[in-house]
């Protein structure tokens, strides 16, 4: 099931990128490999628009996986779990692949680090973030370089990786003893059909589990679910979300995870500390406002929905953030609930500015001020809503009177 999902956004998304550039390429001659290579290039599209730099997917094995990276770069961006970034693919001949990744492979290393990346990184506008996809051989290439060149690639995408044999092993095990001060991000998918690799998976897992390092996140997922041919997609797909993983919005599914969060100050740090990262603003995203204010409404926290109204100016994110009335009804009642019958009001009205016929509105208002002990104007609202809900052969109207005939 999960591999026709991707296969639906690979169509989808090739469809929606066709007008852009997928086949920018620059050729570039290798002092080290004695030859030329062609490497494709894919831009984000805000790069033409502006200075800012962005992140980089390297993808082995262009020639098979390009299109992949180019695919969930635009699909993640639409979802905003993921930044744009530039996406680099270095297409290898299949059999000379065989002694470059890794009888060869410190050519190829020195390839990437001396020639391929100062490239790209004097010809486009570049962070100093670097991810690096591999499958098969190439992901076992992507081993090496984690042991042995650790400020090369940040993240690293490794497919079905091949080739780990003792030496990769041991460097791998001697550079977490030394407790490394780079941060990475390490994400790696075999299928448990994949017989000839999962010996070696399991001991690459047991060193990183037998050496945590707080800076390095390590996670192998052994799937059930995949080969040695759909291992990429959600390589790709849940590496990506992985090393971005504080680009998303974030969400609390209680107030005691929000608490050990570390609260509205912590809040705000993450955001400071996204904006950095990513150059863009330090607004807490709208949606973990929402999250918070629905979640102290679930869990009636009346003091910290105040506190979050009052700290992000939260009336105007009501006003403009919602697009439903009865999200405007919900928080009215709130208020009202909690003695704060002004602050009531004015969520209603803002409501009833946004959706002039919504009855659910009309009604909350028409009961908001019986329960006042204006009679006249409840009369005078409860008269709208039935008009309303007449004139919109609204389900609800019958719902109205009875309520209104019961509560008189």
């Amino acid at each position: 099931m999960e591999e026709i999902f991707y296969l639906i956004i690979l169509l989808f998304t090739t469809n929606h990128i066709v007008g852009q550039s997928l086949d920018d390429s620059i050729l570039l001659k290798s002092d080290v490999l004695q030859e030329q290579r062609e490497i494709k290039i894919f831009l984000p599209s805000s790069y033409e628009n502006g200075s800012k730099t962005y992140p980089v997917l390297y993808v082995i094995d262009a020639q098979r996986y390009f299109l992949n990276g180019v695919v969930f770069q635009q699909n993640l961006v639409w979802q905003e779990i993921t930044p744009e970034f530039i996406v680099v693919g270095i297409s290898t001949d299949p059999i000379r692949r065989r002694n470059l990744f890794y009888k060869e492979s410190s050519k190829f290393i020195q390839f990437l680090e001396k020639e391929l990346i100062p490239e790209i990184d004097t010809k486009y506008r570049t962070t100093d973030e670097r991810v690096f996809f591999g499958w098969e051989m190439a992901g076992g290439l992507g081993v090496e370089i984690i042991a042995n060149q650790t400020d090369l690639f940040q993240g690293f995408l490794l497919s079905s990786p091949t080739n780990i044999f003792k030496d990769r092993l041991k460097s791998v095990s001697e550079m977490l003893k030394n407790s490394p001060k780079q941060h990475l991000a390490v994400y790696s998918v075999l299928g448990t059909v994949e017989n000839w690799a999962t010996e070696s998976m399991f001991s690459l897992d047991s060193i990183f589990r037998k050496h945590p390092t707080e800076n390095i996140q390590w996670k192998y997922n052994l799937s059930n679910n995949e080969n040695h041919y759909t291992t990429p997609l959600t390589t790709i797909n849940e590496g990506l979300k992985l090393f971005f993983s504080d680009y998303g919005p974030i969400r609390f599914f209680s107030l005691n995870e929000f608490e050990q969060f570390g609260g509205i100050e912590k809040l705000k740090e993450h955001y400071e500390n996204r904006a950095s990262r990513y150059e863009i603003s330090n607004n807490i995203h709208d949606d973990t406002k929402h999250y918070l204010l629905v979640q102290a409404h679930n869990e009636n926290d009346f003091k910290l929905f105040d506190a979050i109204v009052k700290e992000f100016d939260g009336k105007s994110f009501i006003k403009d953030y919602y697009r439903q009335p009865r999200w405007f009804n919900r928080f009215y009642g709130f208020y009202f609930d909690n003695d704060r019958t002004e602050d009531a009001l004015e969520i209603l009205n803002l409501g009833l500015d946004k959706f002039s016929n919504a009855s659910m509105l009309y009604f909350a208002k028409a009961n908001h001020y019986r329960t006042l002990g204006n009679v006249k104007e409840s009369e005078l609202w409860y008269e709208k809503t039935i008009k309303i809900a007449k004139n919109q052969n609204e389900s609800e109207l019958e719902g109205y009177i009875l309520k209104w005939n019961k509560n008189n």
